[in-house]
């Protein structure tokens, strides 16, 4: 029950924050001191550690990235950024988590669980039809552990939608952006990825 609740809640701040293209923070680009925003992002990448991810491409540039294998955004954000992936200039590690609807959970089990996590993502997104194209799993209690703490870490950024980016820029500053930006925004974020 509490997880549909949180799906109406999700899709509602995705789509508004979709709209918005993104929320982001980088004081170090507005010449300000940090924002809250911003400290925030930087605390969330100091324990960015304790999430379990699905590392993707071999860039020197590294993106986190919290998804929801249903998240219609999330796939759209996958697709987005495959130039940047397959040109070797970014590494996107993909967080899963359980939020959006009943299935999540079990979807985001089978790719954590999976011999082949990173097999297991690209099956969902390139079979990905109004919600993620891998069969549900039945999370172990290590796989539980791992989700759970994926999903405390994203809970911790108070803004319970996903896509959501964390990473640092060229410049150093804590940078958190919500949603999935058009795709020249997406572009102009990932040119100072640190």
């Amino acid at each position: 029950m509490m997880r549909k609740s949180l799906f109406g809640l999700t899709i509602a701040l995705t789509i508004l924050t979709f709209g918005m293209w993104g929320t982001s923070a980088s004081a170090a680009d507005s010449g300000r001191s940090a924002s809250p925003m911003q400290q925030l992002a930087g605390t969330i990448l100091a324990d960015i550690g304790q999430a379990t991810w699905v590392a993707e491409g071999k860039g020197p540039h590294v993106v986190y990235v919290f998804f929801d294998p249903n998240c219609p955004y999330c796939h759209k954000l996958f697709e987005d950024a495959r130039p940047w992936v397959k040109q070797g200039k970014l590494q996107l590690r993909w967080i899963p988590v359980g939020i959006l609807v009943a299935t999540s959970h079990g979807k985001a089990a089978a790719i954590l669980g999976a011999k082949d996590p990173l097999k297991a993502f690209y099956q969902n997104e390139e079979h990905y039809s109004r919600g993620g194209g891998i069969e549900e799993d039945i999370a172990t209690p290590e796989i539980e552990k791992k989700l759970h703490a994926n999903e405390q870490l994203l809970a911790r950024t108070q803004l319970g939608a996903v896509p959501l980016m964390l990473y640092h820029t060229d410049t150093g500053a804590a940078m958190l952006v919500q949603g999935s930006p058009p795709k020249a925004r997406l572009a102009e974020l990932f040119k100072h990825v640190k």
